[in-house]
């Protein structure tokens, strides 16, 4: 199987953002040098099966992720879709502590 680099190290440095995560911090977590997290970011190098375990243990990730994401998980259309089902659980949930509220207000009031 071939990795297409360019878009490994496109997730890589999307992971090591959402994390908040310096190329600094990543290297020395995943304990590689720094120019080799650029090299990686940048598609300009490829990585052995344990690199992968550091970094994905370091990102807090799963192997799969990194290697088998599909192109376009990363569209703008699958990021906003993505947006839209975190929203709505967080709607979800917030409905679920107004009820339990409201139910522990009319408990009170009753009492």
């Amino acid at each position: 199987m071939h990795m297409n680099n360019a878009l490994v190290g496109k997730r890589i440095k999307r992971l090591r953002l959402k994390n908040k995560m310096t190329r600094e911090e990543l290297a020395e977590a995943a304990n590689i040098s720094v120019s080799f997290i650029y090299e990686i970011e940048t598609g300009k190098k490829g990585f052995s099966v344990w690199t992968l375990r550091r970094l994905t243990e370091a990102l807090k990730v799963d192997p799969d992720y990194i290697i088998y994401a599909d192109e376009q998980e990363d569209s703008e259309e699958a990021i906003a879709r993505r947006k839209q089902v975190a929203c709505y659980d967080n709607l979800v949930h917030l409905q679920k502590l107004l009820t339990e509220a409201m139910a522990e207000l009319s408990e009170v009031i009753d009492s």
